[in-house]
């Protein structure tokens, strides 16, 4: 299996000839997502930065919400969560809205993209992550107290790799200041980014890991 990110929370996850694109996002802040073609597509949230479909070459199947799915050779869960305002926002002007978090399972192997933010698991939720080898994770952003929530939410799944996302690489080289919080939380002194991952049953490491990785352009 290969894992590219794409920016913010876009993630391309290849099996075989199917491939799986999460979260694909609008040009913003001078960023603009590359071309990408997908098989299947996974929306967390319906907000413009996490839901442009419309983007994605090919004839994807799109997946907008809680449920069950099974394509190709994919086995796709969501479970709904619900969305935490941005720090310092007016809880009343901001409308009640579901993150989905997905479970992919393929080659043997069990994905977790936990969506917008950090979400907030019920006990039977966490139960149900607690077998994941690989968890993309909003990185928290530069708040301290984001850092230190993503970083419990890692120690609570125990994945086997950690992928960072939601922010966006300061320069051309893919430099980490955007997770150094997070990083630190987790007592990891220093993850160099890499362009992909590539990941199988027998390459996963027996303690976990983080993986940084550079966003394609």
């Amino acid at each position: 299996m290969d894992i590219t990110w794409l920016g913010y929370s876009a993630v391309r996850i290849q099996s075989g000839q199917v491939a799986v694109l999460t979260d694909p996002y609008r040009a913003s802040d001078g960023w603009a997502m590359p071309e990408t073609q997908a098989d299947i597509v996974t929306i967390s949230r319906d907000h413009p930065r996490h839901a442009n479909a419309g983007g994605v070459e090919g004839d994807p199947r799109v997946l907008h919400g809680p449920g069950e799915y099974e394509i190709a050779n994919f086995y796709i869960s969501g479970m709904g969560t619900p969305h935490r305002a941005p720090a310092g926002a007016d809880a009343a002007d901001t409308p009640r809205q579901v993150n989905t978090v997905y479970t992919l399972r393929a080659e043997g192997l069990s994905v977790c993209h936990a969506g917008v933010g950090v979400p907030t698991l019920t006990p039977r939720q966490l139960d149900e992550l607690n077998n994941t080898d690989v968890l993309i994770v909003d990185a928290g952003g530069s708040e301290r107290a984001d850092a230190r929530r993503a970083a419990q939410f890692v120690n609570q799944i125990s994945p086997r790799i950690v992928i960072p996302v939601g922010y966006m690489a300061g320069d051309a080289d893919g430099a980490t200041s955007g997770i150094a919080g997070l990083l630190g939380e987790l007592g990891v002194a220093e993850a160099a980014p890499q362009p992909s991952l590539r990941v199988s049953t027998t390459s996963l490491p027996r303690e976990t890991r983080v993986v940084a990785l550079r966003p394609a352009r």
